[in-house]
This record gives structure tokens, sequence and C-alpha cells, in this order.
């Protein structure tokens, strides 16, 4: 055997999956990078997306997201959200607005009588998954702050997030 097969072997054993070839992953360094990726596949989705983030803020660029995911699910593709009962601000309606255009959306872990302190425990992830052919990790979460601000020398937030593709 060569040394590479050992090597296939042995990320096989680590990873419990078989090795795949032809994946892409490409790291995109800031919002700048982030948002436009995340927003084209989101567009390009055709079975489902699996959005899931710490902060979905009331601002423009939450409303972006909410607007292309409504948008998707009224088209016909399956999409679920979750988010964060404590990081994301946004207003009951827009998550109404979301589960009206057939979005399955999903709280994490909001106060309840049962738990009082279980809202502490907070859901950081930031991911997006679209019909199994491209995925995104990232540190950024959906808000107009993580886009910095040109005009007054406030450079998007540094915050890299990796994209995977699988092979089409």
């Amino acid at each position: 055997h060569r040394a590479t097969d050992h090597v296939g072997y042995a990320f096989e054993r680590a990873a419990g999956a078989a090795l795949s070839e032809h994946n892409e992953v490409r790291l995109l360094i800031d919002s700048c990078g982030n948002f436009p990726a995340w927003l084209d596949a989101i567009a390009d989705a055709r079975r489902y997306i699996l959005f899931e983030s710490y902060i979905v803020a009331d601002d423009a660029v939450g409303h972006a997201f909410i607007d292309a995911l409504t948008a998707k699910a009224k088209a016909g593709v399956r999409v679920c959200v979750a988010y964060d009962w404590l990081g994301s601000t946004k207003s009951s309606a827009t998550w109404e607005a979301l589960t009206g255009a057939g979005v399955a959306v999903r709280c994490f872990n909001p106060p309840s009588l049962d738990s009082p302190l279980a809202w502490l425990t907070r859901d950081h992830r930031k991911s997006i998954s679209v019909d199994g052919k491209v995925a995104f990790v990232t540190g950024l979460c959906v808000a107009r702050r993580w886009v910095g601000h040109p005009a007054d020398r406030i450079e998007p937030r540094r915050d890299p997030g990796v994209q995977g593709r699988a092979p089409s």
C-alpha cells in the first residue's frame, strides 16, 4: 500500500465516513465574502435550506435574509430556521411571517417556568446547508454590525467562515 492509502484509511476511521473526493472548500474572510455567498446559495436552493443563527437582527441585513428565506419557502423549497431566543431580537411578527410562508421556525431555549435558569444556555451556532450540496459554517451573525461602516472607516468584522461544496 502507498502511504496515501494509509492516510485515507486513517481519515475514514477518524471521521466515521468514507473518504469522498472532488469536494470544494472556500475560506470566506468576513461579511463581505460570507453574506453574498449565503444569499446566492439560498437563491439557488431547489429542495431545502437549513439555516441556524445565534443572531438574526432586526435590521437591513436581517431583513434581507428573512426576505430571501420567505421567498424560497413560497416557491416550494423546504426551509427550516433555528434561532437563539436571547440573541435574536426580531419581533414575533417576523417569525410569524416566516411560519406563514411555510418556514419551520424553532427558537432555541426560550424562557420557561419549568426551568427558570435554562435560558442561560445559548445556541451560538451559525450554519447553513442547502440541498445537501453547499454548506457554510461561520462565526458571523446575521446583522448589519458585522458589515462595518466604510464611511466611518469601520472595517467589516473579520470572522472567517468556510463554504463547503459537494461535487456536482
